[in-house]
């Protein structure tokens, strides 16, 4: 006769799904080898979680490279250069391969101020040549130019002291500094001899006015920058400083600007990043203009930086391969120990038990060889 048990609750079903069947205490077994190894496992996932956690809650920056269409845009060209001469014998303006050419008279501003930096600028110019000396350093160079993009590198902090500047004179330098709007084609920012005046088609500097004069283009460049000015790139420029005695010496520099656009957790900027090189002669009067020029050209290909953390599930799966992960690999650990173990405790116990056998042989071999004394009364 069969007995019926009555219908199955869903609490048993799911208890015969248990994939994690539960041992009795009295069944398992505590060794002094296994809370080593368990010592061990659990400082190593201690560690491994805590640089996981740092690792997830950092950033890092990820370059994109594409073909830049933004050709028809205009772009902000900022500067702030010191020139050791008189504002009344050089000028400053721009002029482009399109043949259109710009006196800036509200954009270029022009200050009278002294070659020599105050305090506050000083120290300002030296931490930021402090920077850049890091800059090329390979491996701290890299860290550094991150935590400039991550954080927002203030470029303008020298910038901005032209506008708070009131030292008295005599002064004997002229501070060219502004924002000018330019088309994003090659062109030359130039400050020579001469103040500049606009001409049909073109300009031209009056430098033959100053052919009698001891003019001196010893200059610093307290920044250079094209784009957004608040960003954080330490630019290759910021801070250079090129002293000559020679009246008619000229500099150039020929940059290669590439746009650039951040988006990182603190700011998005469309900016520009630029390689530079110098190049320094002396210059005959009667040959051409000396001066400072800035040869600027713009590269086709633009670069596009994003900030990226780790997504929250990816972290959540790498912390569960860790201490997944390490706990099996200790309990691998640990039975390979303890079958190490048993089978050199059982070679012992074989040759224990074989020189046991072996000293017992021979001590009944000497027993039996042994003469017998029999005694009669």
């Amino acid at each position: 006769m069969l007995r019926h048990r009555g219908p199955r609750t869903v609490l048993t079903t799911v208890k015969e799904l248990d994939a994690f069947p539960k041992i009795p205490e009295s069944y398992s077994e505590t060794s002094a080898r296994g809370g080593a190894i368990s010592i061990c496992t659990f400082l190593l996932i201690f560690i491994l979680v805590i640089s996981e956690v740092g690792f997830f809650l950092d950033t890092r920056l990820k370059f994109k490279y594409q073909v830049d269409v933004e050709y028809n845009e205009k772009v902000w060209l900022n500067f702030d250069i010191t020139v050791a001469s008189d504002c009344r014998l050089i000028g400053a303006d721009v002029v482009d391969v399109t043949g259109q050419a710009w006196v800036f008279t509200e954009e270029i501003k022009e200050k009278q101020v002294n070659f020599e930096l105050s305090p506050e600028e000083s120290f300002l110019r030296d931490s930021l040549l402090k920077k850049k000396a890091v800059l090329l350093d390979e491996d701290d160079g890299t860290k550094i130019s991150e935590i400039a993009i991550k954080h927002g590198f203030n470029a303008t902090q020298i910038y901005f002291q032209a506008e708070k500047d009131s030292s008295l004179g005599p002064f004997d330098a002229c501070r060219f500094y502004g924002n000018v709007l330019v088309n994003k084609v090659s062109g030359n920012f130039h400050i020579v001899a001469g103040k500049s005046i606009p001409l049909r088609g073109g300009h031209a500097h009056l430098s033959f006015l100053a052919n009698n004069v001891n003019y001196n283009f010893s200059h610093r460049i307290n920044h250079f920058s094209f784009g957004d000015m608040k960003v954080g790139f330490i630019n290759v420029l910021d801070g250079d400083e090129h002293l000559t005695n020679v009246q008619g010496a000229t500099f150039q520099y020929y940059i290669n600007a590439v746009a650039t656009h951040i988006s990182s957790r603190r700011f998005n900027t469309n900016t520009y990043q630029f390689s530079v090189s110098e190049q320094s002669t002396l210059t005959d009067n009667s040959m051409g203009i000396a001066g400072i020029f800035f040869k600027y050209s713009f590269s086709p290909i633009a670069v596009e930086i994003q900030e990226q953390s780790m997504p929250l599930g990816r972290f959540f799966v790498r912390l569960c391969g860790i201490v997944g992960g390490i706990f099996a690999t200790s309990h691998i650990i640990n039975i390979l120990i303890g079958i190490v173990s048993d089978y050199t405790k059982q070679k012992r116990t074989d040759l224990s038990s074989k020189t046991n056998a072996a000293t017992l042989k021979t001590a009944t071999l000497l027993s039996d060889s042994a003469p017998v004394n029999n005694s009669v009364s």
